[in-house]
């Protein structure tokens, strides 16, 4: 009887752990899909549309690394509930954007991104602004904060670090750090 209890114990347990897994991409996934509706509804009007009743968020620009296949829409905020659904965006007072995700759904491609690399960020309006990789470094958060009113035109991405760490959370952050691409090479209308 009690082998029985621990097996079927174990059993749950199992279950449940490989449901929380699959439950995290399903979220990641499904909100891309909602999003996506939105950012049509929205149609670069200033009037955002929201990607679901009750949404804590809606899109507000679209994030492209073509030379890694990545399109992803990018949602107002960086807080935790926010980042379940995709990326977020904070925007400092001076222009600095920051663009959190998780490391091990919409952020993983963050580890292949190398150093010059262009992406791009589209805006709701239409706009689209290229940005090239200038640093990758990974920080230790309880000693690491980001200047968000630092005095130039900056896009830094954060993820957690490393990305095949066992359990989520941890202190450490990838941060990449791109500066604007201007003229030929940068801001597309």
């Amino acid at each position: 009887m009690m082998r029985n209890l621990v097996l079927f114990t174990m059993l749950a347990t199992g279950l449940w752990q490989a449901g929380q897994g699959v439950s995290v991409q399903l979220k990641a996934w499904l909100g891309q899909q909602l999003l996506e509706r939105a950012w049509v509804q929205a149609d670069g009007g200033q009037q955002p549309a929201l990607p679901w009743p009750g949404a804590v968020s809606y899109p507000i620009a679209r994030l492209r690394v073509p030379e890694l296949a990545i399109d992803q829409l990018v949602l107002d905020g960086a807080d935790t509930p926010v980042l379940a659904w995709g990326p977020g965006m904070e925007v400092g007072a001076n222009g600095h954007r920051l663009i959190a995700a998780h490391r091990d759904t919409h952020f993983r491609f963050l580890q292949h991104l190398a150093e010059n690399q262009v992406l791009e960020l589209e805006s709701r309006d239409g706009s689209v602004m290229r940005w090239q990789v200038v640093e990758r470094r990974v920080v230790d958060s309880r000693r690491y904060r980001l200047d968000m009113e630092l005095d130039e035109e900056r896009l830094t991405l954060v993820t957690c670090y490393p990305f095949n760490a066992s359990s989520a959370g941890g202190p450490l952050r990838l941060v990449i750090g791109l500066k604007p691409l201007f003229g030929d090479e940068g801001a597309k209308a």
